[in-house]
């Protein structure tokens, strides 16, 4: 393993333990494990949110690729909202890792039932019509 790949492990482990440590700091932030879609098999990460933020940090995904977050509600029909300020993206590096922080103006706790990751495949993270799931996890 050269050893710039072997820097962006280790920096990604320090991102996952600040976000982590700062989670039990608040207290009210949750860690989440997010599960790798049909789509994206290999694909791993974890989601920090709180009341005010969201943090999400990606592994094994699509290299070179856009992903957008979002809250979702799957039942008594399908909605979605954004998860932070659009466009709510993040892009990919030449691994498939990517990380994603945004502030939140309302808490999704109790109105949300999942988050979601999901790629844009034409790289338009506005294209609604093309997205592909990748991970989620229930709120």
């Amino acid at each position: 393993m050269n050893s710039k790949r072997m820097f962006q492990i280790a920096l990604i482990g320090f991102i996952s333990i600040f976000f982590i440590s700062f989670a039990w700091a608040s207290g009210n932030a949750r860690t989440f494990v997010l599960e790798a879609t049909p789509d994206h098999p290999d694909a791993n990460g974890t989601a920090v949110i709180d009341e005010t933020h969201v943090s999400i940090q990606a592994r094994d995904l699509k290299p070179d690729a856009v992903y957008t977050v979002w809250f979702v509600n799957m039942k008594p029909k399908k909605k979605a909202i954004g998860a932070g300020t659009m466009p709510y993206m993040f892009r990919t590096d030449k691994w498939g890792d990517g990380n994603y922080s945004a502030s939140l103006s309302k808490t999704p706790f109790g109105k949300w039932a999942m988050v979601m990751v999901v790629l844009h495949p034409n790289g338009d993270p506005k294209d609604m019509d093309n997205m592909v799931g990748a991970l989620k996890a229930p709120l």
